[in-house]
């Protein structure tokens, strides 16, 4: 009893650790968006007191930055000085929107709406004038936490002179999601300059890099900031778009051979954006359709579990982690790409709504969508509920979901639970996720640990010094969240990792050194016996410019309960596999115009000897022109079968581009395990926000169309594909 009262106290401590709200400044004077700081108003607001980031935390600035920010009953505007003592330096490598990276000079401010220390959304202008906004979720922690998919309405200048650059941003704040309270509303700030050539950072507030990478961009660690007699507006942007499209498809007869279906498109639809009240905004969509959305990149998967894709429309990204139940790796409740795409095929959605709020101290998370029936998939409904609340202190919440999934044939497939993120002292924090399914198909008498999830992790979050992560997962046989993803079932796992971090002096070349020791155990829930384990030690050294070397050997022992398909031609058969292997993974510096990441790793493999080596190559050749690639070979010797197993992975990517408004991308990919190329050509032109011309070319070609009988098509799909899409503020 006096430990649970002593940890509910630590928890509650965390509390006293909130930073006092500062109030940003009014306009009474008009700014004219230019790219020049020249009004008077600017230069009555006072700087934010910037501190280096990067390379060295507190170390002396290079340049010298002045970052301003105001705002009227309409905008937040930014306005930023940039000077640099070599002006020829200042990178500036595209024109390209939401093409971000290490190779160019920005200006960025994130923007935490609700400030919940946990959702942000980051906008950023180069000196070309291209802008990126980035929505930021799980306070910047884990991985796949950065989606440059997501897109607002704002402007933004710049101009480029002799002692530097500057720039301008206007965001409006009816395009922001936030809560007002008697015509005040508080945010999170975070506010940065980052000049490439120097790999330096220089930001506001003083943020240390404890918590690796990302630690630029925690909502967690920003300002709090206040906006007074605000009114919150409450347009709506209506959104319809028209598209046409031709091409064809291949499609099996009875006799299993191949005929060719033309395909002629025309569809009109309508997005519309609302908020209701200080607390409850809306996004309906009517005969959805995501034609315009990157293609996914081609993999090759050697492993018995699925392969998980990140998610890329719009309408399912901004807020995102509202919707979040995730557990360990990539499995979660609730995976968004479970609607509208079936087994890499798009189906098309009547349309739905997704509605986020927050109420008191309650986020609200509500979305529901339909689907139509097409060929062998039937109408489905989707339905999701979400609610979190915050508790105990700033950085910790409670929550339930529940989703829904329901056919027209009659299946019908529910999911719940109850989670929390506590943030229990310190830098430590608990994780608890508890979930349960049921579905039509579930047989009788199937008893409720069986239908159940429960995840648990315990970790530091910081990566100064020793940390380390524990986890225990057990998912039962029945567990089938129908709107998630699961990689496998029916198992109970611990483990996690260890590690030491720790930076170098000053005046060293060399930033950081980690070594990590990983490793988890996991057992079948009916048998009790082990069926996966591994072990692994790692270490990583990175230097000022961004230079990295990491090495690594793993011992991985898999139970293989049945056999499953590497090609056509190879098969893993069941069994108790050992396999060893270690790897090296190399890096140039990501702010060089040229770059080169490499990886090699050589071992066994479930009976066979691995090797596999990859390389990504990028070269920017101007701001109007960049090409990158990658290649990936596998190869896998199986002696005792006289067999092995090849496959080559190759993407090259193009983009070109004019100016800010009108850019070009050429996307091909080849994968010959599947024996196939895949090409994707958009052009965008992008005039003003919220108003887009798409011209978008895909095709998939055989290979080697004549390797089997009867002939593969040589085109086995094709479309040409125009969309317009006008947006209207009302």
């Amino acid at each position: 009893m006096f430990g649970i009262v002593a940890l509910m106290s630590n928890i509650k401590t965390q509390a006293q650790n909130i930073n006092e709200t500062i109030p940003i400044s009014k306009l009474t004077g008009p700014i004219k968006i230019d790219g020049q700081i020249t009004e008077s108003e600017w230069m009555s607001i006072k700087p934010l007191p910037l501190t280096m980031h990067w390379p060295n935390f507190k170390g002396d600035l290079t340049e010298q930055t002045e970052i301003r920010i105001a705002y009227d009953d309409q905008y937040i505007y930014i306005g930023a000085i940039c000077q640099d003592r070599k002006p020829s330096g200042i990178q500036t490598p595209t024109f390209q929107r939401d093409d971000w990276g290490m190779k160019m000079d920005q200006i960025t401010i994130e923007l935490d709406t609700y400030d919940d220390n946990e959702n942000g959304l980051l906008f950023s202008v180069t000196p070309t004038g291209s802008r990126i906004d980035v929505a930021i979720k799980n306070d910047a922690q884990g991985g796949d936490i950065a989606n440059t998919s997501w897109n607002s309405y704002w402007t933004a200048e710049t101009t480029i002179n002799d002692t530097g650059w500057q720039a301008e941003i206007k965001i409006p704040f009816s395009s922001l999601r936030f809560k007002t309270s008697e015509g005040n509303v508080e945010m999170g700030l975070i506010a940065y300059r980052y000049i490439a050539r120097k790999r330096e950072m220089q930001i506001y507030p003083a943020i240390p890099a404890d918590w690796g990478f990302w630690s630029f961009a925690k909502p967690s660690q920003g300002q709090t900031i206040s906006f007074e007699g605000l009114q919150n507006k409450r347009p709506y942007f209506v959104s319809p778009y028209v598209l046409g499209g031709i091409g064809h498809h291949y499609e099996e007869d009875d006799t299993d051979v191949d005929q060719r279906i033309k395909d002629q498109d025309f569809e009109v639809g309508l997005d519309v954006q609302h908020a209701f009240g200080d607390n409850l905004n809306a996004d309906f969509t009517f005969n959805t359709d995501f034609a315009q959305v990157e293609a996914d990149n081609q993999v090759v998967n050697l492993s018995r579990f699925s392969l998980f894709f990140p998610e890329k429309r719009k309408f399912f990204l901004e807020r995102a982690s509202i919707f979040e139940f995730r557990n360990d790796g990539n499995n979660q409740m609730f995976y968004s790409r479970q609607i509208g795409i079936n087994d890499g095929e798009r189906i098309p959605i009547w349309g739905g709504v997704r509605m986020v709020g927050r109420f008191n101290k309650w986020d609200v998370g509500l979305l529901n969508m339909q689907s139509r029936k097409v060929d062998e998939f039937a109408s489905e409904n989707f339905g999701v509920l979400r609610l979190r609340k915050n508790v105990f202190n700033p950085r910790s919440y409670i929550g339930g979901m529940m989703t829904s999934r329901i056919d027209g044939d009659g299946r019908r497939n529910f999911a719940y639970g109850i989670d929390g993120i506590i943030n229990v002292f310190g830098q430590d924090y608990l994780q608890i996720n508890l979930a349960q399914t049921q579905d039509t198909e579930d047989e009788s008498g199937i008893k409720a640990i069986d239908r159940s999830r429960l995840y648990l992790m315990w970790e530091k979050r910081t990566v100064n010094g020793f940390g380390y992560r524990v986890s225990y997962s057990n998912v039962g046989d029945d567990y089938t969240p129908g709107l998630g993803f699961e990689r496998r079932k029916n198992f109970s796992q611990i483990g996690d990792q260890l590690f030491y971090n720790w930076f170098a002096p000053v005046e060293s070349r060399l930033r950081q050194t980690t070594i990590r020791a990983v490793g988890n155990v996991s057992f079948n829930n009916t048998t009790n016996k082990l069926e996966t384990s591994s072990v692994g030690l790692e270490a990583e050294w990175d230097w000022e410019r961004g230079t990295n070397l990491e090495i690594g050997v793993e011992r991985f022992r898999d139970v293989v309960p049945e056999e499953f398909d590497l090609s056509d031609d190879i098969s893993i058969q069941s069994g108790d596999y050992s396999n060893t292997a270690a790897e090296i993974e190399f890096g140039t510096p990501q702010v060089n115009y040229a770059t080169l990441q490499t990886n090699l790793k050589i071992g066994t493999f479930y009976g066979g000897n691995l090797v596999s080596l990859s390389f990504s190559p990028e070269v920017v050749f101007s701001k109007y022109f960049q090409i990158s690639g990658f290649y990936e070979f596998n190869n896998i010797d199986f002696p005792d079968l006289n067999q092995s197993f090849k496959s080559h992975v190759a993407r090259i990517n193009m983009k070109a581009s004019l100016n800010v408004k009108l850019s070009v991308t050429a996307f091909a990919q080849l994968n010959t395990l599947d024996d196939i190329t895949a090409i994707n050509f958009r052009l965008r032109y992008n005039p003003v926000d919220g108003n887009d011309f798409y011209l978008v070319y895909n095709e998939v070609l055989n290979n080697d169309p004549g390797s089997v009988s009867p002939r593969l098509p040589g085109s086995e799909v094709r479309a040409l594909i125009v969309k317009y899409i006008h947006t209207f503020r009302l």
